[in-house]
């Protein structure tokens, strides 16, 4: 019990070390490479927007770091034999890394709750934060529409001749009804507006003409002013989502999005990608810990620790590189969504398995 204590701490004190360095080197990479762009902004806008990106640095430098920590320590200690004492006193390997890999376990369930509750909110608020510089040219984000149609549903479909996410306006806009796949009433408007209240929210319709298609054949047609429009489910963000990457979404707004484009007939593969590869993530940091385990926990004369080090940042790079493979092939369609964000944990946890099952063995 007294051993295990200690190397969850040394452990733990490592992946502390390793965290705040890297964050540190992070903010120092970052803040140098916009300078320009700090230097004609408030102080204010500055610590903001590294306060938001602190989630998301800790969900990229994770992995790494529990590699380094797992590699520091625990290969520390077997070249000192102190792990090599503890199964010689008859404690089998796995039983003595158990306290590690359950920490493994409980940092990648941390980092999906992470993921759902404080990074989407974060990441928004940091890409928000950069829109109005220049990283605005290098990663633009939509905030105006022109000349396009969207289908709410089999029943409702829109068409924009320009819609503006700022002020949630439409103007030129044509609304279709249908019944029972026949057409039933035509919306021909100038303005077509959100209002949003405590109570109520709703499309205000303004200057144009309603046209009610009777079973008989015959029109009938209606000047509008201004009218309430109770009918529709189509919201703005169904038209313009202010979250317009799938890193300022949880899983339910990912989800939500793919219904969206599903009923207006787009490509639904990046989101869906995007909505698997949020539940495939997080399992990088205890397959990278297997693996650093699996490399450092027995003490060889012929390997160093700066060798198997060099061997184990070889592997973890090599599974990001692979995971982003398998993304973009999802994404483009030459695997499927699910595949696409699955594939390299899949194969990485084989590499572990067999790489634990061998070093527990010799």
């Amino acid at each position: 019990m007294k051993f295990s204590r200690y190397l969850v701490w040394n452990f733990v004190k490592m992946f502390l070390i390793v965290i705040i360095g890297a964050i540190l080197v992070f903010v120092m990479i970052d803040f140098v490479g916009n300078i320009k762009t700090w230097l004609a902004r408030d102080m204010k806008d500055v610590g903001d927007y590294y306060l938001c990106y602190l989630p998301y640095m800790l969900y990229l430098i994770t992995p790494v770091a529990l590699f380094i920590s797992v590699l520091a320590s625990v290969g520390n200690m077997a070249r000192h034999l102190e792990m090599s004492a503890m199964q010689s006193s008859g404690q089998s390997p796995l039983k003595t890394l158990l306290p590690i890999f359950f920490i493994g376990l409980f940092v990648s369930i941390g980092s999906y709750e992470m993921s759902e509750l404080w990074l989407p909110d974060a990441n928004h608020k940091r890409l928000e934060i950069m829109e109005t510089n220049a990283q605005k040219r290098k990663n633009p984000r939509i905030k105006e529409k022109d000349n396009f149609t969207f289908i709410d549903s089999e029943r409702v479909s829109w068409f924009f001749k320009s819609y503006s996410g700022r002020n949630k306006i439409g103007r030129d806009v044509v609304l279709l009804l249908r019944e029972n796949g026949h057409m039933s009433e035509r919306y021909d408007l100038k303005v077509v507006r959100w209002i949003e209240n405590d109570s109520l929210a709703y499309w205000q319709f303004e200057r144009g003409f309603h046209r009610v298609f009777q079973k008989d054949g015959s029109v009938t047609v209606n000047p509008i002013t201004r009218m309430k429009m109770l009918d529709v489910s189509t919201r703005p963000d169904d038209l313009i989502n202010e979250r317009q990457v799938s890193d300022e979404m949880d899983s339910k707004m990912v989800k939500k999005r793919i219904e969206v484009l599903k009923r207006s007939g787009e490509d639904t593969r990046v989101m869906e990608t995007a909505l698997h590869f949020k539940r495939s993530a997080h399992w990088m940091n205890l397959i990278v810990l297997l693996m650093g385990a699996a490399l450092c926990h027995r003490y060889t004369r012929s390997g160093g620790l700066s060798q198997k080090f060099g061997v184990g940042l070889l592997l973890v790079f090599s599974y990001y590189i692979l995971e982003r493979i398998g993304l973009k092939m999802g994404e483009n369609g030459a695997l499927t969504p699910f595949l696409g964000a699955w594939i390299s944990h899949f194969l990485y946890a084989g590499v572990a398995s067999v790489m634990l099952y061998r070093s527990f063995r010799l």
